[in-house]
């Protein structure tokens, strides 16, 4: 027997770990990537093509090309040409999620000229012809980073919620403003999650490594406000700290400096604020010697500081300086598919805070459903907490005062009943649905798109669902 060269047999080695990774090397590569048959069924994908289709990696591995065309989850397929074709095939396509990228599908044929598979790539338009001017080139670089925020998303999916569009959009816009120095004003009303977002920005920034410090403007004692922002130096006045002290403004530096109800900031402090803003140095309350500061503001307020500054309370040269990059995060109400995502997220976390084993009921969830929620995010979350305090104690739905009472107590049912039910199989039927499609969304934790899968219906059929038994309980009262 002949020796193999060690070389032969570490390449061989290698050869065969990749062959054993190929999914792995396969979602890891940047860009868009697939394989189907000559039939058009996907064989092997990464989860960047998922996401530009606002879909699951699973979901798409279950998925046929011509069916994902059929329903505009591409505009057209390059993949089912190359097959009929039995030749490359390229041309711009756009995607669900409006991402616009050059395909390339190249087919694999057999020794008998046969397609057995198509090999499919994109790119994003920033790299072809095709951006031939700069807005274009611009709109490629959003577009391309836009793909970046979706891939980081799947490791980032349980820091934020986001099964409403609104919120997926919104998290786009603050991945893009994240990589960017820019002042950023969160708007939103009360429990909307303001500080989450900052926090969000601050993780996916280049100073995601130094300090965040979030300040609320609107619990700053007035006559200690400026000690806090600026700090002292020892001595500067009657009881201060005998070593001085570090203001928050400096505690900030090279990191991130997160203003809460900033409209609630005194207007001398404002004055003050803003010269550190254009500036960016500081000076502690008795020293004589300014410092100069890196930081990354973001500020939050639930007011209108436009209108703040028509009437006179609120700046109107720091509103000009702070408004470079808006956000509004819009109310839990405008955003219907959160409210059940959220509510099982804050579910499960309260089950492992209290140790309990318990599941939401169809009725619940119907509840939480059609609330108007006006205290949002921070409202929903203190009511399932109350409604597992509550259930610890043998209490109902009815207890929950979240609106008003309802009549009856909560069904305790955690699989489907059919026993003793009368009326037409059409009648049975549709309750016997409704039921387990409550089922299936408790066992998926509130998550739509893996309820959709494992239901075998697309998430726009569990909403419209969702939506119509919301419906048929209003009709009913």
């Amino acid at each position: 027997m002949i020796p193999v060269p060690r070389a032969s047999k570490r390449k061989r080695r290698s050869f065969q770990l990749a062959k054993q990774n190929l999914d792995l090397i396969f979602d890891n590569l940047p860009d868009p990537i697939f394989v189907t048959d000559c039939y058009g069924n996907v064989l092997l994908s990464n989860s960047t093509t998922a996401l530009t289709l606002d879909m699951s990696l699973d979901q798409l591995l279950k998925s046929n090309i011509h069916d994902l065309v059929a329903k505009n989850y591409y505009s057209k397929s390059y993949a089912v040409e190359a097959a009929e074709k039995k030749c490359v095939v390229q041309g711009e396509l756009i995607t669900k999620l409006g991402v616009r990228q050059i395909s390339t599908s190249t087919p694999i044929m057999d020794d008998e000229g046969n397609v057995i598979l198509v090999l499919t790539t994109g790119k994003m338009a920033e790299y072809t012809d095709k951006a031939i001017n700069a807005e274009e080139k611009e709109n490629a670089k959003r577009r391309k980073r836009e793909i970046e925020y979706l891939r980081s998303y799947v490791l980032d999916k349980d820091t934020i919620v986001a099964e409403s569009k609104a919120m997926k959009q919104l998290l786009l816009q603050a991945h893009v403003v994240a990589q960017t120095d820019g002042t950023v004003v969160l708007y939103g009303e009360s429990g909307t999650g303001k500080e989450i977002l900052a926090k969000y920005l601050h993780r996916h920034s280049k100073r995601s490594g130094e300090a965040f410090i979030a300040v609320n403007c609107a619990t700053l004692p007035e006559h200690l406000a400026e000690s806090e922002l600026f700090g002292y130096e020892k001595g500067a006045f009657t009881g201060a700290n005998a070593e001085g002290k570090v203001g928050l403004f400096e505690a900030a530096h090279r990191g991130t400096l997160f203003l809460d109800e900033i409209a609630e900031m005194p207007l001398p402090l404002q004055a003050k604020l803003l010269r550190v803003l254009e500036t960016y140095e500081i000076r502690r309350l008795g020293s004589c010697v300014d410092r100069k500061l890196d930081f990354r503001l973001i500020c939050a307020t639930h007011k209108d500081l436009q209108k703040m500054t028509q009437e006179g309370t609120f700046r109107a040269d720091l509103f000009y300086r702070l408004n470079v990059i808006p956000i509004q995060i819009p109310p839990l109400r405008e955003r219907p598919e959160d409210i059940v995502a959220l509510a099982f997220k804050f579910f499960e976390d309260f089950k492992r805070k209290y140790g309990l084993e318990m599941r939401m009921t169809p009725d619940t969830i119907e509840f939480l459903q059609k609330h108007n929620w006006p205290g949002n995010v921070r409202e929903l979350r203190n009511a399932i907490e109350r409604l597992i305090i509550n259930n610890m104690q043998g209490c109902t739905l009815e207890q929950l005062e979240i609106e008003r009472h309802l009549p009856g107590s909560v069904p305790q049912c955690n699989y489907v009943l059919t026993h003793g039910m009368h009326g037409t199989l059409k009648e049975v039927t549709k309750f016997v649905e409704k039921q387990y499609i409550y089922q299936v969304l408790n066992e998926c934790g509130g998550k739509m798109g893996e309820a959709a899968e494992k239901l075998g219906i697309y998430r726009t059929v569990l909403y419209r669902k969702l939506k119509a038994y919301e419906q048929e309980k209003a009709d009913e009262r």
